[in-house]
């Protein structure tokens, strides 16, 4: 049921990123060089997709190492979501030393309204907003129907520097497997703390 599934998500992301669906034949990677020379590696059972992913363009996008193999008895991670990754331009960090003011525009329209701009998908609410040492995590809940059918409302997104980069992860559930704020979080973290050691940052995951 998961292949299927995972497999028919994939593609309505590679169709609301305006891309061709993926052909997922050759081998699953799990690590990818973005721009800035912002190196990404998937948190176990996860894997780069080989298509809707854009290196120069700093965009990745994760998905279960499993839905990107023609066996369909490959096992799934616990904790099943699509994960994108965007890198900001040079110069474009933000958050390391000002996390609290990061934080707090987040929590206001404009805040709002910029994520909304820069997602797949329309408006958004504001949750929940936490901080750490260069992390800023903002749970959201889309007013709509999410961009990508088959995922969730709720998303958690975290904004951290990378190389004088702004790096956006976001990580969003599946309908038929939706996860907890908490799970989904824990996902999160594991993301960015993945991020940060591949990069020699530390980590500072909540």
């Amino acid at each position: 049921m998961w292949h299927r599934l995972f497999l028919g998500i994939i593609a309505a992301a590679a169709l609301a990123a305006c891309e061709p669906v993926p052909d997922l034949s050759g081998p699953p990677t799990t690590t990818v060089r973005l721009a800035g020379a912002v190196t990404l590696t998937g948190p176990a059972g996860y894997c780069v997709d080989p298509v809707v992913t854009k290196p120069r363009q700093g965009f990745a996008l994760l998905a279960a190492c499993a839905a990107m193999t023609a066996d369909e008895t490959d096992a799934y991670p616990d904790l099943i979501a699509l994960i994108t990754v965007q890198v900001g331009a040079d110069g474009s960090g933000a958050v390391a030393g000002q996390e609290d003011a990061f934080g707090a525009f987040m929590e206001t329209p404009q805040g709002a309204a910029l994520m909304s701009a820069s997602a797949i998908g329309g408006p958004i609410a504001v949750r929940v907003t936490q901080t750490a040492p260069n992390t800023v995590a903002v749970y959201t809940e889309d007013i709509a129907d999410p961009g990508i059918s088959g995922t969730q409302k709720q998303a958690w997104r975290l904004f951290t520097d990378v190389r004088g980069r702004l790096v956006t992860i976001t990580v969003r559930g599946l309908t038929d497997a939706p996860l907890s704020q908490s799970a989904s979080r824990a996902l999160l973290d594991a993301v960015v703390t993945a991020l940060h050691s591949a990069n020699d940052l530390p980590s500072s995951a909540t």
